[in-house]
């Protein structure tokens, strides 16, 4: 986001309004639970955005970017959210929710951690997970386990009480958030590579003069860009770092990564059924977008 910052500032420093950004990171203003409300309302411009903290009927097709081993390669995802029939899906969604969708703000991959090894699906069996979104606590339940929604805020304390097992989040979160202190061991699956929604606020935008909107846009497009390859490449930096503190990253041969598509396709089934027609166009694009850019 502080590429959006930096970027929105330059491209509005000629346009009939010039804006100064102010960011917030890591929760300092408001957690994810909390975000989505605050840019529906106006209390905050922009932000971004995690759909499994979205509670209307409306969200459950946006849930796709929550779904556990779905796109094969980053850049059958990347690919995916340049297609305008994807985007306006969620462009859509946002609007009937009170937000202009901006963009998408590239994360990492999204991993269990645990405070025990956590290889195979049946590994999970009895743990308590914290998981965000209907489809991923779904997967946990699948499992054998039981889904704990906490903000990422929460999670260390929760896990150094005991609250809960483990969590579902990124390995750059881990490092950030010194999370490795309360975990040891990680799996090998990436459960998702995550993209979060930039959105703004609807009322805030649709006041602003055409030059503005423009620059803005511009803006996110050059964000989204740079912050693909940056997050990719802290997450495999993040990755690092947390094996060398301690944390053991599980490997799969390719008998046991075929135990995980095989548990997974429930959710996936489910995430269909539950979303109709664009769900189905929504999961075709994704079958084409692995298509095009195959596991190497």
């Amino acid at each position: 986001f502080d590429i959006l910052a930096q970027e929105i500032e330059k491209n509005t420093a000629t346009t009939s309004v010039r804006l100064k950004v102010r960011t917030f990171p890591n929760g300092q203003l408001l957690n994810d639970a909390q975000l989505p409300d605050a840019i529906s309302t106006g209390s905050v411009e922009i932000g971004q955005i995690n759909i499994g903290f979205i509670n209307a009927p409306d969200a459950a097709v946006g849930q796709i970017v929550n779904l556990p081993a779905l796109w094969g390669t980053w850049e059958a995802l990347w690919y995916a959210e340049d297609q305008e029939a994807y985007r306006s899906v969620f462009q859509d969604l946002f609007n009937k929710l009170g937000m202009q969708m901006l963009g998408f703000a590239a994360y990492g991959t999204g991993d269990f951690f645990a405070n025990k090894p956590v290889k195979l699906p049946s590994d999970f069996k009895g743990l308590r997970l914290r998981g965000y979104g209907a489809d991923l606590s779904y997967l946990i339940r699948e499992l054998g386990a039981s889904p704990v929604t906490l903000s990422s805020q929460e999670i260390y304390q929760a896990t150094q009480r005991g609250t809960i097992d483990g969590f579902l989040t990124g390995a750059s979160s881990v490092y950030q958030r010194k999370l490795y202190e309360v975990v040891k061991y990680a799996s090998a699956v990436p459960i998702g590579r995550l993209s979060f929604p930039a959105t703004a606020n609807l009322k805030w935008w649709a006041g602003l003069p055409k030059d503005v909107q423009v620059a803005i846009t511009k803006a996110a497009m050059v964000a989204q860009q740079k912050g693909r390859q940056l997050a990719k490449a802290e997450d495999q930096q993040a990755t690092e770092k947390l094996a060398k503190l301690g944390v053991t990253i599980q490997t799969l041969t390719p008998a046991e990564y075929a135990q995980w598509v095989k548990a997974v396709k429930p959710v996936l089934d489910k995430y269909v059924e539950r979303t109709g027609d664009k769900g189905h166009k929504l999961m075709a694009i994704v079958q084409e977008a692995n298509a095009k850019f195959p596991v190497p």
